[in-house]
């Protein structure tokens, strides 16, 4: 009798790890990307802290700091109710900002920080793990090309306020760059090494790397070739997505051939890891 037991507590604690995440959480963090233009690049960081009562419904409040904690603007309120986050934007009415009940197929209206009532469309829902945790991911988009995803407990990979951002405001660029749970990297973006990002311009190949590789840009069922410099622990590449698509670990060959049949066309990020536990990371177009 004590295994069947055993079994359906097993099922049950796999379920919460894929499903169990809840959006809305004072031990959460998210840092995005800014892009104004390519001499402008910060980070803004989002957080969870207190709470209101709007119409007896008790709601969190959602900050932004600009590039440090020490000080926060307030960005609207939030509630969280049967797995769907309403949103209350400065001086804006309540909106659905997250609904992770949706299935493929269906179409809602959500709010960003910027509008309200905007169309995403659900073409395809997967499973998703970064560091670990397994997450239910929804390709949004239409005409069955994905322009944004949402990862179950974190939001979307825009940022957590900034679903189809593109909808109300056409510049700047916002992108997810970390999440953490409870001081717990969860989440980074796929080729970056730091959470955070204050600089003029991004940055690009350079001959201090320890690795590089050629041809860049190459083509579709064609080779390029990995050089490192020294001994690397690992070699991982991951789509514009952030999937891990492939990993070359350990490495004792200092230069190697990757072959490209299975990559479709797109921008890849070559990360490397070296002894003493550097990361390193690259971009590369295949086309």
């Amino acid at each position: 009798m004590k295994q069947p037991v055993f079994i359906i507590g097993l099922t049950i604690l796999m379920n919460l790890s894929l499903f169990g995440q809840d959006f809305i959480s004072p031990d959460k963090k998210w840092n995005v990307r800014l892009i104004i233009d390519l001499n402008s690049v910060m980070t803004e960081i989002f957080r969870i802290e207190g709470d209101s009562l709007v119409n007896s419904m008790s709601y969190n409040k959602i900050w932004l700091s600009n590039d440090s904690l020490s000080s926060s603007t307030f960005q609207g309120l939030l509630r969280e109710e049967s797995n769907t986050v309403y949103y209350i934007p400065p001086n804006g009415n309540e909106g659905i900002l997250y609904d992770f009940n949706l299935e493929i197929g269906d179409t809602a209206y959500v709010n960003n920080v910027f509008c309200n009532d905007i169309p995403i469309y659900v073409i395809d829902i997967d499973t998703v793990e970064y560091f670990g945790v397994s997450r239910k991911r929804w390709n949004l988009g239409e005409n069955g090309i994905v322009e944004e995803f949402w990862a179950e407990g974190i939001g979307s990979l825009n940022g957590p306020l900034y679903t189809k951002y593109w909808d109300c405001i056409i510049c700047p660029v916002w992108e997810l760059l970390c999440y953490h749970d409870n001081d717990t990297l969860e989440y980074i973006m796929p080729g970056e090494t730091d959470c955070y990002i204050n600089t003029v311009g991004i940055n690009e190949n350079n001959t201090e790397n320890n690795f590089s590789f050629k041809p860049n840009p190459v083509k579709k069922g064609n080779s390029f070739y990995i050089e490192t410099t020294s001994k690397s622990n690992s070699i991982r590449i991951f789509n514009s997505s952030g999937l891990l698509i492939k990993t070359i670990d350990p490495m004792n060959d200092n230069n190697i051939r990757i072959e490209t049949n299975t990559f479709e066309p797109g921008l890849y990020f070559i990360t490397v890891k070296t002894t003493g536990n550097k990361v390193e990371t690259q971009k590369i177009l295949i086309e």
